[in-house]
């Protein structure tokens, strides 16, 4: 049977070996664990969090911006088709822009900090055509201020980045199913609404 810790073991070999260059290749896709095993390791020396920060937010900023460029620029047919399928109409898809522009700051930290749904709220900004440059300010803001709490919290308990790991998948796992739940209810009650 595969140990569970055996993906975070493999994250801390990596960092422990490779240091920065690994934090920056793993922030462009993992973020909040990360960030808590990397405070770990600054705990213990391998790791600077003065260097650590910033690389865990450029990386971090670096898979945020590919998201929002797939949102700006479009997403492949499949997927498109996927939404029709459900249901997302250019009509909501509009209501969703139109509420986007009017609370930019708002919806892109919230998409940032809420675990499990940072992806989709990070691809609406770019459909929302939210200019790049405020994107990323926003972007930099949130990440640096959370970076810093996932810092801080590896530093002080990143011996139990294990049970950490579990809280923080089982929080986006959660986060995950409500927004599909969400959406299906959507979904359902408009397709009865059309009978």
């Amino acid at each position: 049977m595969k140990n569970p810790l055996s993906g975070l073991d493999h994250i801390i070999n990596l960092l422990t070996h490779y240091g920065y260059i690994a934090l920056f290749a793993l922030a462009i896709i993992e973020g909040p664990m990360l960030a808590v095993i990397a405070g770990f390791l600054c705990s213990m020396g391998f790791l600077n969090p003065l260097l650590a920060l910033p690389i865990i937010v450029l990386g971090d900023i670096i898979g945020d911006s590919l998201c929002y460029m797939f949102g700006r620029f479009g997403l492949p047919r499949i997927v498109k088709r996927i939404a029709i399928w459900l249901g997302v109409s250019r009509e909501k898809i509009n209501m969703a822009k139109t509420y986007f522009k009017a609370n930019q700051i708002k919806t892109i930290s919230i998409s940032k900090v809420i675990l499990g749904i940072g992806p989709a709220g990070i691809y609406l900004a770019g459909q929302a055509k939210v200019p790049y440059q405020r994107f990323i300010l926003i972007c930099v803001t949130t990440s640096a201020l959370q970076y810093i709490i996932y810092l801080f919290i590896g530093f002080l308990f990143g011996n139990a980045y294990a049970r950490i790991n579990q809280y923080l998948n089982a929080f986006a796992s959660f986060t995950i199913v409500f927004s599909f739940a969400l959406i299906l209810i959507f979904f359902t009650s408009s397709k009865i609404k059309k009978l």
